[in-house]
């Protein structure tokens, strides 16, 4: 299943990990990070849908430079077992839309969080993904076979809309 994931093209990856993230999110909605993830979950798919925001952009969010803030450091505070696999999830989705990004804006250098960012945190996210919830192996074999046609739409509401027929 890997083989297929990482033979999409690069805007059906990020697709693939945002997609999937959004099904999950919401277990976070008690954290007094949720409001940061959902806005850091929508600049990713306006970056996905539109090029909206630039690769510094994305990053910012995941690390704002202060010890309090950025979804790298707000994770760090989540205590229950399962929460930490849905926060793992996202912020491999996030991070690999940030590379993403970089990669089209042609950046030379980037920050070393992003700098180990490469087509293997798909494993690391199918790994934790799997453990949420038992739907889930469902849920991944029949969205990869949606992205697997090029007609495919990568916009928002069209996989939210084929991901909940599939739930």
């Amino acid at each position: 299943m890997l083989d297929t994931i990482e033979k999409l093209e690069s805007d059906r990856q990020v697709a693939f990990l945002l997609g999937l993230s959004e099904t999950i999110v919401d277990l976070l909605i008690s954290s007094s990070a949720y409001k940061d993830i959902k806005s850091a979950m929508k600049v990713c798919w306006e970056w996905l849908e539109n090029r909206g925001y630039s690769g510094d952009g994305i990053y910012y969010l995941l690390d704002d430079g202060t010890e309090y803030t950025g979804l790298f450091m707000q994770m760090q505070d989540e205590k229950e077992p399962l929460k930490e696999l849905v926060w793992g999830c996202i912020v491999d989705a996030i991070s690999f839309t940030n590379w993403r990004a970089y990669q089209f804006d042609k950046e030379e250098y980037l920050p070393a969080p992003i700098e180990n960012v490469d087509e293997s945190i798909l494993q690391q996210f199918l790994d934790g993904f799997y453990e949420i919830k038992q739907i889930n192996k469902v849920v991944v074999k029949e969205f990869i076979n949606y992205l697997k046609d090029s007609n495919t739409s990568l916009k928002k509401d069209d996989i939210m809309n084929f991901i909940k027929g599939v739930q």
